[in-house]
């Protein structure tokens, strides 16, 4: 029984022991498993925030890596110009020269601005590398054989030539003219089409021309820019034949404002940066369209020096920029009006000494309007009595203002052989006779007998 008694004694030490131990390794156990679970969730809560993380960079790279491959898209567009692009613009040409419709000639002049503006930036290419001097290596792997260039001219300028045809009819009201309620019911369309032309003639055919050194089509393609600028206030003033028969009053337009002063933006051709970039320095405001306009005829002036009427339509356009100078100085322009009055009067005065004996195919009213334009730019405390003499002189030139009106303010013939056939802007616009005749006023006094025959043109 000892024996017995002491085996179950020893069993409940045991038993005891046994049971501390399990509790320890209870604790133990508990404590690492609370420790490994904690581990566990930072574990996934890492690998979580890694996964977010790479996530988030494989969109933004893709994004990235997608706009890159639109942007070399693009470029690609941009430089290259495929057989289908000329086709289309043929077709769209041919179209709007056998009827013209608003969407088949709304067509025709995006069509051909972009067209265009691909076309110059691959002239602007040709051109540096051309200049480049590396044996023609840069030419060569540009890969554009001169065939190519000109047969693209051609379709843009048969675009061009279609779309001006057109647009003269309508602004200037011809004979069965269609769309010819276009400019004063569509001024916001209206305008997009003026823009895409001046665009083919002034920024991009120019550039061929120049690179084949042919003087006429040049010459040609800068003209009917400025013929297409000087038709820009009809769109505002253009009123139909039934409209003055019944006395209506005549509701008018500006070609600008339609915008909230970013037509260029919100125009046809925005989505062409090309044009966009000329459209800001040449068709966004009035004082835009005059400083084209005078750069325009100084262009043409290097192509033909010695051509009077192109240097008395610059002399004018460069004396009424003074008007337009005064008003950028109170916005903040960098040049004064006298600054710009005085560059003009050399202007001027340089013409006036080279006028009979250097130029040719001057017109009849070249001389007067030169003097006119003098007095306008001098300040009445400057005016000598030699310059009254001459001013009188001038004004006697037409003997009523009938008649100073028909050869002032309507259109006329280019002299000579320059512009054969070419519509020709009038010389002067009426408030620019009368702002002359007003100054001219001031110089002379108010009841001065050579004014007296042109009383009704003040």
């Amino acid at each position: 029984m000892r024996q017995r008694g002491d085996r179950v004694k020893g069993s409940g030490v045991a038993l005891a022991a046994a049971a501390a131990r399990a509790s320890a390794l209870k604790g133990r156990t508990t404590c690492q498993r609370q420790r490994r679970g904690f581990w566990i969730a930072t574990g996934c809560f890492v690998v979580c925030v890694v996964l977010y993380m790479c996530l988030g960079n494989s969109i933004v790279f893709q994004s990235s890596a997608q706009q890159q491959q639109q942007q070399r898209l693009w470029t690609r567009k941009l430089l290259v110009l495929t057989e289908r692009d000329v086709m289309a613009l043929n077709v769209a040409t041919s179209q709007v020269a056998n009827l013209a419709t608003l969407p088949t000639l709304d067509d025709l002049i995006k069509l051909a601005a972009e067209v265009g503006a691909v076309y110059a930036q691959l002239l602007e290419q040709v051109t540096a590398a051309q200049e480049a001097e590396d044996d023609g290596r840069a030419l060569r792997e540009l890969g554009v054989s001169p065939n190519y260039l000109s047969s693209v001219c051609v379709s843009l300028r048969r675009a061009a030539d279609v779309s001006y045809a057109k647009l003269k009819a309508m602004l200037l009201q011809e004979a069965n003219a269609e769309l010819h309620m276009a400019p004063t019911s569509l001024v916001r369309i209206m305008y997009g089409w003026m823009l895409g032309n001046i665009y083919l003639y002034s920024a991009v055919l120019p550039e061929y021309y120049l690179l084949q050194d042919d003087t006429p089509s040049h010459a040609l393609a800068l003209m009917r820019s400025l013929n297409v600028f000087s038709w820009s206030p009809h769109v505002h003033t253009v009123s139909s034949p039934e409209t003055h028969k019944h006395g209506a009053a005549v509701m008018t337009y500006d070609l600008f404002n339609w915008s909230g002063g970013v037509a260029c933006k919100r125009g046809l051709l925005s989505h062409v940066p090309h044009a966009m970039r000329f459209c800001e320095s040449s068709f966004s405001s009035w004082f835009a369209v005059a400083l084209r306009v005078a750069a325009t005829y100084e262009e043409l002036i290097v192509l033909h020096p010695s051509y009077a009427p192109l240097r008395l339509h610059y002399a004018i356009s460069f004396a009424f920029l003074a008007m337009d100078t005064a008003a950028d100085a109170v916005t903040g322009g960098t040049q004064s009006p006298d600054e710009h009055a005085a560059k003009a009067l050399k202007i001027i005065r340089g013409d006036r000494s080279k006028l009979e004996r250097t130029y040719r195919h001057a017109d009849e009213a070249h001389g007067p309007i030169l003097v006119l334009l003098e007095a306008f730019l001098t300040p009445v405390g400057l005016y000598t009595a030699d310059h009254v003499a001459q001013l009188v002189a001038a004004l006697r030139a037409w003997r009523s203002c009938a008649e100073a009106q028909a050869a002032l303010l309507k259109t006329t013939a280019w002299p000579g052989d320059v512009f054969p056939g070419e519509y020709r802007p009038p010389l002067l616009r009426d408030a620019q006779l009368r702002h002359l005749l007003a100054k001219a006023q001031l110089q002379l006094g108010d009841d001065h007998a050579a004014l007296q025959k042109l009383r009704l043109c003040v």
